[in-house]
């Protein structure tokens, strides 16, 4: 017993680092875009589409990443992940053109996509079904303390050192986190037989079907609407309207990193504590409550109230998040994990991908006005509350598209 909640916190700490340094790789260009655009020369849409390329390459890998890690094993999805993303991070600070940088880009998501199903899936084999929303709400901390790393270090860091070093150097600490990785993360699971009771056989083709993974998938799309638009564009939003500059932008952004983890420790333990079999009250109150902040937002007069309604909105997004991530933690099992994380992580990215380009040409289209590009992010918020209203039973919608799979 002691032995394996030793290796279970091993397993914790090790995933809690990789999670931690592909969120910084990948919240770094949110606030290294600015120093990039000026030396780049890029327009409003074009900032938007080097924001959004990453999640181009990134979405693409999601399902197939999640098969890899079900197929081969997670141990090595997870490391050839990290290296890949890591060479590609380093060859970010020698990007020469806007063009080169877009090829940087997609290939380094490509090769981060991977990640988040692998990741999972190693949790999951781990730890049983009514505590996996907990473990990963932990796990999840780690991304939105990336976010706060690269918001402010990454501010503090550019003025030092240029935004080229500073990539240089992300690529060099994952290559030592991939070793890591290699000396002590063992490749046999541990012996579990409350897992393995609990853990049936749902293969990929009957999550095809569906339709309760479909409906999470929209709801997480929505949600991803509205968080990767504040993430992407308030720093632009704080320094051309509020008249920031980058080191206070820096630290302001970094805040709903803090409000975010704070909202997803809170959600973990609601949803296994409180809302147990009611995950859905969780999704609708957390998207109708970040809708207002999101809206009172933009249309406040001083930047405190702005930035303390951002804040707001970070906490309540990452509580309906983890009320939506509840479902499929709870009810798949470890062996499909892979997949299913990377499906529904899909949706989540598809909306990374096209939000900030979106908000660019918007921007643009209304002449440097922000008004219509965060009214959009409202509309991904009713989006989820609708879609977190749609899901039944869940449960049983699992059973009859397995069983369904098998018959046909």
């Amino acid at each position: 017993m002691n032995t394996r909640l030793s290796r279970q916190k091993g397993i914790i700490v090790l995933l809690f680092l990789g999670w931690f340094v592909s969120s910084i790789d990948r919240m770094f260009i949110n606030i290294a875009i600015l120093p990039i655009g000026k030396e780049l020369d890029m327009d409003a849409a074009t900032f938007g589409i080097v924001l959004s390329i990453f999640y181009l390459g990134y979405t693409l890998m999601q399902i197939p990443g999640g098969m890899l890690a079900d197929r081969y094993g997670s141990k090595y999805a997870i490391i050839g992940t990290i290296l890949v993303f890591s060479l590609f991070a380093g060859l970010s600070g020698v990007a020469w053109s806007v063009t080169s940088l877009l090829v940087i880009r997609f290939f380094f998501g490509l090769g981060e996509g991977a990640f988040p199903g692998a990741a999972t899936k190693l949790m999951s084999e781990n730890v049983s079904p009514e505590k996996r929303s907990s473990a990963q709400s932990v796990l999840l901390v780690a991304i939105v303390l990336g976010g706060f790393v690269a918001s402010i270090a990454g501010a503090y860091f550019i003025t030092q050192l240029g935004w080229r070093n500073v990539y240089i150097f992300l690529g060099i600490i994952g290559g030592i986190i991939a070793l890591l990785y290699t000396l002590f993360l063992r490749s046999d699971k541990i012996d579990n037989s409350e897992i393995k009771q609990q853990d049936g056989k749902v293969s990929i083709t009957s999550l095809l079907k569906s339709p309760s993974m479909w409906k999470i998938m929209a709801s997480l799309f929505g949600l991803y609407t509205a968080i990767w638009g504040l993430n992407s564009w308030v720093p632009s939003y704080l320094m051309n309207v509020r008249k920031l500059n980058l080191l206070d932008t820096g630290i302001y952004s970094s805040l709903p990193a803090i409000a975010g983890m704070i909202g997803y420790l809170v959600g973990g333990w609601l949803v296994d504590k409180v809302f147990v079999n009611r995950e859905r009250l969780l999704i609708v109150f957390g998207n109708l409550l970040s809708a207002i902040c999101i809206f009172v937002m933009f249309n406040v007069e001083y930047l405190t109230m702005t930035i303390l309604f951002q804040n707001m909105a970070a906490f309540f997004l990452q509580i309906a998040y983890m009320g939506i991530l509840a479902v499929p933690l709870k009810l798949l099992p470890s062996t499909i994990m892979g997949s299913a994380f990377g499906m529904i992580n899909t949706g989540a990215n598809l909306a990374a991908f096209i939000t900030p380009a979106v908000m660019g040409a918007l921007i643009q289209l209304f002449n440097g006005s922000y008004y219509i590009a965060f009214c959009y992010l409202i509309v991904g918020t009713i989006l989820s509350l609708i879609m977190g209203l749609l899901l039944g039973n869940v449960r049983n919608d699992f059973i009859q598209s397995h069983d369904g799979s098998k018959t046909a």
